[in-house]
């Protein structure tokens, strides 16, 4: 989406991690806590740059492309638990839309609460 010109490779993958865990958690696979680790551990590597500004519509359509791809089929690579890795085909679009939709949303808030107990 943004060429990778915008992104290095480790802040892509942050944010892919990120976005993962909260699907992860959307479909009931990941407990709130393991979310949250996750979210603290990027955090405490520095600060990620923005979220790109293109509707979860056209971030969908770009996964496409992705080499996990198959036939199609989005596949999905979700941690039930941390340390744990499972490849997921049958996750429904609209719930990966709404997940790509709000995690900048959720990552701007809880940012903004931590600004407050620390600022």
């Amino acid at each position: 989406m943004t060429k990778y010109r915008r992104y290095q490779h480790g802040e892509a993958v942050a944010w892919g991690m990120i976005a993962a865990a909260f699907l992860g958690h959307e479909l009931g696979l990941m407990r709130a806590a393991d979310v949250s680790r996750i979210v603290a551990l990027i955090r405490r590597l520095g600060p990620l740059p923005p979220w790109p500004g293109v509707p979860a519509t056209t971030l969908l359509c770009a996964m496409r492309s992705d080499k996990k791809t198959r036939s199609g089929v989005l596949r999905f690579v979700l941690s039930p638990r941390i340390g744990q890795a499972r490849s997921y085909d049958t996750v429904p679009l609209h719930v990966v839309e709404r997940v790509l939709h709000f995690t900048p949303r959720l990552m701007t808030a809880s940012n903004k609460l931590l600004l407050k107990r620390h600022g």
